[in-house]
């Protein structure tokens, strides 16, 4: 089985540092989660907040907490060091091989959309977000791990996209791209790239994608691709 997992996200339009963080990192027992943390507000406070539980959680996965204690910390850590006045999103998808499960956690109200051969899942169940509540709990997912899988979480910047001009952005849409047959990498920046059409190209909030696809391709090769503007 391969797994690909790929990132595409743009700041809020006239922002040069957006709020969303986002992180790849590998389990210590075999698999690799993806990690998306949105910021309260926007800027570089916003990038602060978020840089530093992603910080948090790279190092708790790494040594081998299970991703339900990895969200109940970052939680009890950002209530502690801001006093329950700053919050944060968190979307985790974790793809185990010790356990060969899908294991999607969640504290905020970002939809996952989880689909295979056989269904479309949308979670979209209301979740606290980290740091306002003491004691906030993930929402947590697992499903059984298949060849064929595609699994998107995304920033709200995403659900935001083209309310402003009475043209949101439809389920529908962002279904359709993630079953064609293009790479995962193609996959997130199609969607981005309608995000900013519907948006005229000025996002009115940071958007961060993350696509992670399973398949029965083999490689012993591992890669992993940035680009950054500057």
């Amino acid at each position: 089985m391969l797994v690909n997992v790929s990132i595409a996200k743009v700041n809020k339009y006239g922002q040069r540092i957006g709020g969303d963080t986002a992180e790849i990192v590998e389990r210590p027992l075999g698999g690799v989660t993806g990690i998306i943390v949105d910021g309260q507000g926007s800027g570089k406070s916003a990038k602060v907040i978020s840089n530093s539980i992603v910080g948090k959680i790279t190092n708790l996965i790494s040594d081998g907490a299970r991703d339900g204690a990895v969200a109940r910390a970052v939680q009890d850590y950002l209530f502690t060091i801001k006093g329950g006045k700053v919050s944060a999103t968190l979307t985790m998808i974790s793809l185990a091989l010790d356990t060969q499960s899908i294991i999607i956690s969640r504290n905020g109200h970002c939809p996952v959309i989880v689909i295979d051969n056989e269904r479309e899942i949308i979670f979209e169940e209301q979740v606290q977000p980290l740091g306002f509540y003491k004691f906030s709990k993930p929402l947590i997912k697992e499903l059984p791990l298949k060849i064929g899988m595609t699994i998107m979480a995304y920033t709200d910047g995403l659900m935001g996209a083209g309310k402003k001009y009475n043209n949101p952005i439809k389920n529908g849409d962002i279904i359709n791209i993630l079953r064609e047959t293009i790479t995962t990498q193609n996959k997130a920046d199609k969607i981005l790239d309608l995000a900013l059409q519907l948006d005229q190209q000025k996002p009115n909030d940071d958007i961060t994608i993350m696509v992670m696809e399973t398949s029965e391709q083999e490689s012993i090769i591992r890669k992993i691709n940035a680009t950054f503007p500057l």
